[in-house]
């Protein structure tokens, strides 16, 4: 008998064992497939794109009108980022296709200038003709290669599951191998192709054509400090409260746009570790990070403001004029943007930090602010204020307007009216060119409402 129920228990447990087995295949076939999915709907997002890309192309080169060219241009653009934020999506780390994503970079910054000349009325150079006729030819060849790879992928000659476990197995069997080997397999033999295609057509001398690539960050002005020195200037700027009894240190130089000393004033005293930036340049501190735990809160957000207001003044930061405040897990960041005889100078802006547990600053992000600010001269405004605000869309319910200083992603400055206003119940910030009386910018103002700025 004894016998019998070991038997039946064995037969148990082998069901059991094998239901279980077949369960998690069964988790694991849903997995893939989904995987599967994922990854072929962005790859149908590439093929899509680059074909829409290669489309449009040829619309600006036949377009009889100024109008139609700059749709197409802005049209093109939009397939152009589209493409390279699906590619994105894909497993193709290893594999290189750094011509094929250059190639979509400057179509897209490309595209981007020439839809932006035809929006103030500029016309297209017959140099930029040729570039466009270069760049449509080989969206062409890319369209073709990659809808090739998307036929044999709709037959299930290719799948993306398979070319992700050869490369994980790759890096597996070979972990010291940097960058990891990349399997041969069909995948990577059609973007293998698609690449060598694309190396064989001529670079394109966009040389004057398109706008110089975003600047580094400046440097802040001034000599360059020692880390002893760097280190002094840390502890001067959180304060004694924070300071008293402990020591820093220089642990690390930051190459970053500014170059800083990374400053650790370690733990003791109740308070956490706080970490400083200072720069290498000038001696200003740049970024601070206090890591004390935060508990209940006690202090409300308009204190917090005050505190955040107190501790700027304190450090020498004068007229500075909050322009946002937000709230989250027991922290208040709130930003503040120098004023110079009633312009608000957005440039030299910081953010502040204020614990709403004991009202203490524990974070501070300044680099802006030491990087831009100075004196600055502005001549009046050749557009007055009515002028600009007739340039506004007349559906913006117009609240409040002032005078303001924005930047452009080359770190160009234009003296603008910002105009605070609604539109169905959402707020923006509309910038009018005192100069040329045309919209610099729009800004909406972000959800609860912190300013988006």
């Amino acid at each position: 008998m004894r016998r019998e129920w070991l038997r039946f228990g064995g037969v148990v447990l082998v069901v059991v064992l094998g239901l279980m087995a077949f369960r998690e295949y069964r988790l694991r076939r849903e997995i893939e497939v989904r995987t599967e999915n994922q990854y072929q709907r962005a790859f149908q997002e590439v093929v899509y794109h680059v074909d829409g890309l290669e489309q449009e192309l040829g619309k600006a080169s036949a377009a009889g009108s100024a109008t139609q060219t700059a749709k197409a241009f802005a049209d093109a653009w939009r397939h152009a980022e589209s493409a390279r934020s699906a590619i994105g999506q894909l497993p193709v780390g290893n594999v290189p296709l750094a011509t094929t994503e250059d190639f979509i970079g400057q179509v897209a910054a490309f595209t981007y200038t020439l839809a932006q000349k035809g929006a103030s009325g500029a016309t297209v150079s017959e140099r930029e003709w040729t570039i466009l006729r270069d760049f449509r030819r080989q969206a062409k060849f890319a369209a073709d290669e990659l809808a090739g790879m998307g036929r044999a992928f709709a037959a299930g000659a290719l799948r993306w599951t398979d070319f992700q476990r050869d490369t994980v197995a790759a890096a597996a069997t070979r972990p010291d191998r940097t960058p990891a080997r990349v399997p041969s397999n069909q995948v990577t033999k059609g973007f293998k192709m698609l690449e060598d295609g694309m190396t064989r057509f001529p670079s394109p001398d966009l040389e004057g054509v398109l706008p110089p690539p975003t600047k580094k960050l400046p440097q802040v002005p001034g000599p360059v400090v020692t880390a002893d020195e760097a280190a002094r200037v840390a502890l001067d700027f959180v304060g004694p409260s924070v300071a008293a009894g402990r020591r820093a240190r220089v642990v690390g130089r930051i190459r970053s746009d500014p170059e800083a000393y990374r400053i650790e004033i370690p733990a003791g005293g109740g308070r956490g570790t706080v970490w400083v930036d200072v720069s290498v340049k000038g001696g200003r501190v740049l970024w601070v990070m206090d890591e004390t735990p935060i508990g209940p809160v006690t202090v409300s957000p308009a204190a917090a403001e005050q505190i955040a207001a107190d501790f700027l003044a304190s450090r020498g930061f004068a007229n500075m004029r909050r322009i946002s405040r937000q709230s989250y897990q027991g922290v208040a960041v709130i930003g503040f943007a120098y004023e110079q005889e009633g312009i608000l100078v957005y440039p030299d802006h910081v953010v502040v930090r204020v614990a709403l547990d004991t009202g203490r600053v524990d974070g501070f992000e300044g680099t802006n602010y030491q990087v831009f600010h100075r004196p600055r001269q502005y001549a009046p405004p050749a557009v007055t204020e009515d002028e600009a605000r007739a340039a506004v869309n007349p559906r913006l319910d117009v609240t409040a307007s002032r005078l303001a200083v924005i930047m452009d992603d080359f770190y160009r400055e234009t003296l603008v009216y910002e105009f605070r206003g609604t539109v169905d119940g959402q707020r923006y910030l509309v910038y009018v060119n005192t100069n040329t009386g045309e919209e610099e910018k729009i800004k909406r103002v972000g959800p609860q409402g912190i300013e988006t700025i």
